[in-house]
């Protein structure tokens, strides 16, 4: 696996992880900024008027901040054995592929909600 990452402005302030096709988005009713289902995750990112939201996605053994607790740590159904980056506007931020049906994947942000800086370590 190697280290994908990118800056994107975000329309909805956030992007949505999967591994599967035809997903249904979890809504985060709580503002915890992170949330998921088994199929998908819902991250909150930076608003489009404030700026671009960095994304980092890559092996949890190349990438992640080794010194904090990620704001989500979960498994996630990857029977395509690929998970997809994306957003309302965008089908494709990033992409990385999976050894697995399910994957580990943990989220490290540079604030709790609306974030500009978003690392996503896999496996």
């Amino acid at each position: 696996m190697t280290i994908s990452s990118t800056s994107v402005l975000l329309d909805y302030c956030s992007f949505y992880i999967t591994g599967v096709d035809g997903v249904r988005v979890p809504v985060d009713h709580d503002g915890d900024g992170v949330t998921a289902n088994d199929d998908c995750i819902n991250v909150t990112a930076s608003p489009w008027n404030e700026g671009e939201t960095a994304i980092t996605l890559g092996a949890s053994a190349e990438l992640g901040p080794k010194d904090e607790l990620p704001r989500f740590d979960g498994l996630l159904n990857t029977p395509l054995h690929r998970l997809v980056l994306f957003d309302a506007n965008l089908p494709k931020i990033l992409s990385i592929d999976v050894p697995g049906e399910r994957t580990r994947v943990r989220i490290w942000t540079n604030r709790p909600l609306c974030p500009d800086q978003v690392i996503i370590a896999v496996g």
